[in-house]
């Protein structure tokens, strides 16, 4: 008898608190048998595919294994590489095509290239010549994007070993490029 004069007491005095509670519990229970029944067996769904798809690289993993490259066959595949490159990297001759290509590739993207400073070395371990190469550009963003991406789609073998923007007058840019690539040594006339 005590318990339910205790429980009809707090119905009196906190009802809007016991109706509150009793909302968040069916709240509760409801988010509870949501997730039971349409999020959980789409997570296990997920952690089955995942370990069926685990399963498939390790078999990738070991037939690759058991068909691993012999170290003859790698030498093959390497000297191509070389072969490869080697058929890349253009005559000395070239190097007046290359600063011609720079000055056409600038003038598409309608900046123009005052001067170009170069430099060049002998490689000691290989018959080449590595070119470095150095000029600037001044344009607005969308020129000296567009001739960067030219750059970069260029046949020749470049490498872009250091670029710096700055802002110009008139709301354009300053690009200041420093370039490397490579020739075959051979005749240094040009």
């Amino acid at each position: 008898m005590r318990w339910r004069e205790l429980l009809a007491q707090l119905w009196k005095s906190q009802r809007g608190l016991l109706i509150l509670l009793g909302a968040l519990l069916a709240l509760n229970l409801l988010i509870f048998a949501a997730l039971e029944q349409l999020i959980v067996p789409k997570v296990a769904e997920q952690e089955v595919r995942f370990l069926q798809r685990q399963a498939e690289v390790r078999q990738q993993r070991h037939n690759q294994a058991s068909t691993a490259i012999t170290p003859e066959q790698l030498y093959v595949l390497a000297s191509q590489d070389v072969s490869k490159f080697q058929q890349a990297v253009p005559d000395y001759q070239e190097f007046t095509g290359l600063i011609e290509e720079l000055l056409v590739l600038s003038n598409r993207a309608r900046l123009d290239i005052a001067q170009i400073s170069y430099s060049s070395e002998e490689l000691k371990q290989s018959p080449l010549l590595k070119f470095s190469l150095n000029f600037n550009v001044v344009g607005d963003y969308g020129q000296v994007k567009q001739f960067i991406h030219s750059l970069e789609q260029s046949v020749r073998l470049l490498t872009i070993k250091q670029i710096s923007l700055q802002s110009a007058d008139n709301d354009g840019v300053n690009l200041r490029l420093s370039l490397e690539t490579f020739f075959r040594a051979g005749s240094r006339e040009l």
